[in-house]
């Protein structure tokens, strides 16, 4: 499966047309940034930055952590450029997913 935004067409007698302007993003790389990034919040949770729930308790340490260490989600940063924007922080539930996805992705 790819996560890319694509615009898809009908015909009246069965064709469809599928126009995919992005390189988009396969499951294993899909997978690998959604562990890359569990494994950042699990980080997180243990410095304290982040509660069990996945809220965040401190936002200004989550912002200096991933711009900070930003080897620690190269697999995060392709797959965002790659139009998994939305999909990863489906994936990982909490408020700090969502944060250091906007982080990564410079939204």
């Amino acid at each position: 499966m790819c996560w890319s935004s694509a615009r898809v067409q009908s015909g009246g007698s069965g064709n469809t047309f599928r126009i995919d302007n992005s390189p988009g993003v396969s499951s294993a790389e899909l997978d690998a940034a959604v562990g890359e990034l569990r494994a950042f919040v699990a980080q997180l949770t243990r410095e304290g930055v982040v509660a069990a729930d996945g809220s965040v308790t401190d936002a200004g340490t989550v912002v200096t952590a991933v711009r900070s260490r930003p080897e620690r989600l190269r697999k995060l940063a392709r797959a965002i450029a790659g139009g998994a924007s939305d999909a990863v922080p489906a994936a990982v539930q909490g408020g700090v997913a969502t944060l250091v996805t906007a982080l990564v992705g410079g939204t």
